[in-house]
């Protein structure tokens, strides 16, 4: 089957560009912060895309061991979680005040731990609720999804700006007693896109060993 075309250099993803950038907003502040993560979204789109460029289907869909994921389901569980984060999370943003300063907005402690348990390379694993189980064996349905997700996420990052998301808190999709405020929710999610681009990599290494 022929391999998967990507996006060129010459042509970016379509994203919006960045209200604000990273280089030009001052450290130690909500704006900085926001741009930090509309870049870090931007960045894994883009590394996801070099992944997947010039593969073939076969690679793409395979599974390297049984009980594992494919790509195409790695792609699929990003979009899934993404859209089951986003609706909570922009009726919260709907609600938040504004911020009297420019001030560096908090994480808070249980998205703290959340994000070091997801961060790659990671040992614990996490039981994936029905939700959020990949379904989509198609690889370029599940990629068409990643994308319009990934760019619902960044416009949510965008409509933050000025505002103190550390002050209203969303449930979490796959705890509900537990509960973390919005910029933390933001951060989580950068951290599990991290942590399934990892194991992309680590599911294309595999298939590729298998193949010499």
């Amino acid at each position: 089957m022929r391999a998967r075309e990507g996006l060129s250099e010459e042509n970016p993803l379509a994203l919006k560009r960045f209200p604000f950038e990273v280089a030009a907003a001052q450290p130690r502040s909500s704006t900085f912060q926001l741009a930090s993560l509309l870049e870090q979204f931007y960045r894994a789109t883009r590394e996801a895309n070099k992944l997947v460029l010039g593969r073939s289907a076969e690679d793409l869909t395979n599974r390297w061991e049984p009980g594992s994921w494919s790509v195409t389901e790695c792609v699929d569980h990003l979009a899934r979680t993404r859209l089951s984060f986003l609706p909570a999370i922009s009726r919260a943003i709907a609600t938040a005040p504004k911020l009297a300063m420019n001030r560096p907005l908090r994480t808070g402690p249980i998205s703290l731990l959340l994000i070091r348990n997801l961060e790659p390379p990671y040992r614990l694993r996490y039981k994936v609720i029905p939700q959020l189980v990949p379904q989509e064996t198609d690889f370029e349905a599940a990629w068409s999804n990643f994308e319009k997700s990934q760019s619902q996420l960044s416009e949510a990052v965008q409509s933050a700006a000025g505002l103190a998301i550390d002050k209203v808190k969303v449930q979490c999709p796959v705890y509900p007693r537990m509960t973390y405020n919005v910029y933390g929710a933001f951060r989580i999610l950068a951290a599990h896109e991290r942590r399934h681009l990892w194991q992309m990599q680590q599911i294309l290494a595999a298939l590729q060993q298998r193949q010499r």
